[in-house]
């Protein structure tokens, strides 16, 4: 077990970018670094701190959760010390907020180390800045899962925002010789260059976020293709739960190419019932009702018999004339009238009689 979290402790999780973020450090700094391996222009930022002088960032558990695998790194640190170095800023109350670390420190807690390396970093100026610091810190120091990647990606989409907008509002915004605007403002690439992702992986991954939170679970467990996952997107929350249930019922290994077919039969079913529905709607609308209740309003036909019945009187009188091209047809039409008032009469009376 030790090798295993040694080999975790000692992970290739380079920090030159975010050294550069932070503060333009001259040497890179690794998450294996040793506080002996330090520069003296770095030792000179070296703090050792109680754990209660550490504050976590805000926004480290709304993107990465709370639970943290550091069994592990706690045996080792019991052994071997604490490795490496925490990255803070000083803040209100001589406290420092981490914006790398938040693992380490919860298992030097748990080692029961009182004393932690810290290397301190000047404060972020702004908002943006602070949240861009902390995403960049922990791009290559955690194993993240495909949830988790969605959740930095939609949060560094809105920090780049936020930072546009700031300096588009102040003026500062790059400019070229003409003092046209060079910095064009698309975000989306932006978050591409910064996680080494191209835009169309990136777009898929905050698609994870709009899925229902059991499906969340599902590409955050890896047991199932993330990637195909995203084709529910397209589906209602019922057929996402129906998709759901579909997954944890089927017997065999549910595979990328089957989840793709799944979702686009579930679409298909969904298609054909709002069909349904609006063909019933349009069916429905021809049906007169109480605005009240919704129930069928029957037709009364006293007052409509008395008023047509006059009218055809009046016709059938020797005030009109029927022309001799339309006496055959006429004659038909009345036959067929008369039938139908002799049936109608028929009904009444026996409704009379009883």
């Amino acid at each position: 077990m030790a090798r295993y979290a040694k080999q975790n402790l000692r992970r290739s999780s380079t920090m030159a970018m975010v050294a550069q973020r932070s503060e333009k450090y001259s040497s890179d700094i690794t998450q294996d670094m040793n506080t002996d391996d330090l520069t003296e222009s770095q030792r000179v930022r070296l703090r050792f701190l109680r754990d209660q002088d550490l504050v976590d960032d805000p926004d480290n558990i709304t993107v990465y959760g709370s639970e943290y695998q550091i069994d592990n790194l706690a045996e080792v640190m019991k052994e071997y010390g604490f490795q490496g170095v925490i990255l803070a800023y000083p803040i209100e109350g001589g406290k420092y907020r981490i914006e790398s670390g938040h693992r380490r420190r919860l298992a030097a807690r748990k080692a029961g180390i009182e004393t932690i390396p810290v290397l301190e970093t000047v404060p972020p100026k702004t908002e943006y800045e602070r949240k861009r610091r902390l995403f960049g810190a922990n791009l290559l120091e955690r194993d993240k899962n495909p949830i988790i990647t969605a959740r930095v990606a939609d949060n560094l989409y809105y920090t780049f925002r936020d930072e546009y907008e700031y300096k588009k509002e102040n003026d500062l915004l790059d400019k070229d010789e003409d003092g046209n605007l060079i910095e064009s403002g698309d975000i989306i690439k932006k978050v591409s260059a910064f996680m080494g992702l191209d835009v169309r992986t990136i777009t898929k991954y905050r698609t994870l976020l709009k899925l229902i939170p059991k499906l969340q679970e599902m590409a955050a467990s890896k047991e199932y293709s993330w990637t195909a996952l995203t084709d529910a997107i397209t589906l209602s929350d019922q057929k996402q739960e129906e998709l759901v249930c579909d997954i944890q019922n089927e017997p065999e290994p549910v595979t990328k190419t089957w989840i793709i077919k799944k979702c686009r039969e579930l679409k298909q079913e969904e298609i054909e019932n709002d069909q349904k529905k609006k063909a019933q709607e349009i069916e429905q609308t021809n049906i007169p009702k109480s605005k009240a209740t919704g129930y069928i309003k029957p037709k009364v036909a006293t007052k409509k018999i008395k008023k047509y019945s006059s009218e055809l009187t009046e016709v059938l009188k020797d005030e009109y004339v029927i022309p001799e091209k339309d006496l055959e047809q006429t004659i038909n039409e009345l036959e067929d009238l008369s039938k139908i008032i002799s049936e109608k009469i028929e009904v009444l009376m026996n409704r009379f009689a009883n």
